[in-house]
């Protein structure tokens, strides 16, 4: 019981001494797209959208949750005779990182830097023409994430938001490999 007494009066005296103005929460929606066409055989197509929860509990000290669905498309075929070979990527990506920003929430321009972990889902489904269609699944992987990025505050309330992540991804073998993503966005201080 003393515990119990003991910790409700700490969480008190804890919320308390905490500025008003430090606790606030941010939505916010990224979206990344690149196209890379080497002849009228051979490209590759790929798309994300992120949604991400950021939950300000210092004025620049911030655990952001993200959720990444990204896919890729990618046509191959050497030569004229080569049958086409055509590969689809899915990959979901949950992300927990703690953001600290070099500016107050006010400012016009918000540098930010982050790190943190990810969950890690893909698939790929190949199909080679006149064969049959395969999926490879390799296993989810939790990974350590980091990143950078600007946020200009257009309003008190709403932002443009730009950022670089990379994600240390399983090869197999033991092997790892940096994955990364170049995103624009939007945000919403609520």
């Amino acid at each position: 019981m003393k515990k119990i007494v003991s910790l409700i009066i700490l969480a008190v005296l804890f919320s308390t001494s905490l500025p008003a103005h430090a606790l606030y929460t941010e939505l916010g929606l990224s979206y990344g797209r690149k196209t890379t066409t080497f002849d009228e055989n051979n490209s590759f197509d790929s798309e994300s959208i992120t949604g991400s929860l950021s939950l300000y509990f210092l004025e620049r000290l911030a655990l952001e949750l993200s959720y990444t669905d990204a896919r890729g498309l990618r046509e191959e075929k050497a030569s004229a005779s080569d049958a086409q070979r055509t590969t689809k990527q899915n990959s979901q990506i949950m992300g927990a990182d703690l953001i600290l920003v070099f500016a107050d929430k006010k400012s016009l321009f918000q540098p930010y830097i982050k790190g943190g972990g990810a969950q890690i889902k893909r698939y790929q489904e190949v199909k080679i023409q006149g064969q049959d269609t395969y999926t490879l699944e390799p296993e989810t992987a939790t990974v350590p994430s980091y990143g950078a990025g600007l946020k200009i505050q257009m309003t008190e309330t709403f932002g443009i938001k730009l950022s670089y992540d990379v994600w240390k991804t399983p090869i197999g073998g033991g092997m790892q490999t940096d994955d990364s993503s170049i995103r624009a966005g939007i945000t919403w201080v609520l």
